[in-house]
């Protein structure tokens, strides 16, 4: 977890890509999607330098964390490239990494892990305040325990990712 915390910090915030301070802007929104998974929601922070966006957020679960009672956090990192670049529509490809995991039970000490690679496409519609709509496929990677091997185990599978946002921008 440690990881994709300094990660995130190294590819939010050295502006190596930016030549100047005047294209540099910063935004931070309010999202709610779905997975494979689960109903996610959650807030999101990016900057952008030109056409380049990378961005990080941090979710929950909506389902497990509030109907179940069982803490179910996400943190995702990527980074979105504006191919249509207009003042008040943004259209283009975006890849993104995220990370998520749950406790399987209250008596239990094991933890099932989600890893998950998306490309797929950003919509966005607006100037200060900014209408988000983003769609993403790919591979997710399951880690879970095995109780019959007493071993961690992993499966892949395909997986989406459809996200629906509120940003402001400044």
């Amino acid at each position: 977890m440690r990881y994709f915390l300094c990660l995130t910090i190294l590819f939010l915030f050295i502006s190596k890509f930016a030549r100047s301070q005047d294209s540099i802007k910063n935004s931070i929104s309010t999202q709610f999607g779905m997975t494979r998974l689960d109903f996610f929601t959650g807030v999101r922070f990016a900057r952008t330098y030109k056409k380049w966006v990378p961005f990080s957020s941090a979710e929950i679960g909506i389902n497990r964390t509030i109907f179940q009672s069982r803490f179910y956090p996400k943190v995702e990192i990527g980074c979105s490239y504006f191919c249509v670049n207009k003042n008040k529509f943004k259209v283009g490809p975006q890849l993104s990494f995220a990370h998520s995991l749950l406790k399987v039970n209250s008596t239990s000490s094991h933890f099932n892990q989600w890893n998950e690679v998306f490309i797929g496409t950003r919509i966005e519609i607006g100037s200060k305040i900014r209408f988000s709509i983003e769609v993403n496929g790919g591979l997710l990677n399951e880690r879970f325990y095995n109780q019959i091997s007493n071993k961690k185990e992993g499966v892949n599978s395909l997986g989406f990712n459809a996200n629906i946002g509120v940003m402001y921008v400044w």
